[in-house]
């Protein structure tokens, strides 16, 4: 007794191609003063105390474009609020959503 097993398959171009119209990966960055800072999530090990307020969104902007005003984002929406910390003047906080804040660290 023989088994003959027959496979076939196609395949269309339109199937294989990659659409460059979704958006791609990027880092969370707002200007502040004319200084590009980047967005990352705190870990256990940082602890920081909320300070004043240094302002909030102003604007936000498409994730491929640079931040070129100060207080825009190409990723946090308007009205967005960021906060000074007392234990380091260079970094900042941003409040994700009430009570989650994630850290503003200057892009060198």
């Amino acid at each position: 007794m023989a088994v003959i097993i027959v496979l076939s398959g196609c395949s269309t171009n339109e199937e294989n191609t990659i659409s460059l119209d979704k958006e791609q990966s990027y880092i969370p960055m707002v200007n502040l003063n004319g200084i590009i800072y980047s967005s990352y999530s705190l870990t256990k090990q940082e602890k920081y105390t909320v300070g004043e307020v240094f302002g909030e969104i102003k604007r936000r902007v498409p994730s491929s474009e640079i931040q070129k005003e100060n207080l825009t984002s190409n990723s946090y929406d308007e009205g967005t609020v960021i906060y000074n910390v007392k234990e380091d003047n260079e970094i900042f906080l941003i409040e994700e959503s009430l009570g989650v804040y994630s850290i503003l660290n200057k892009i060198e």
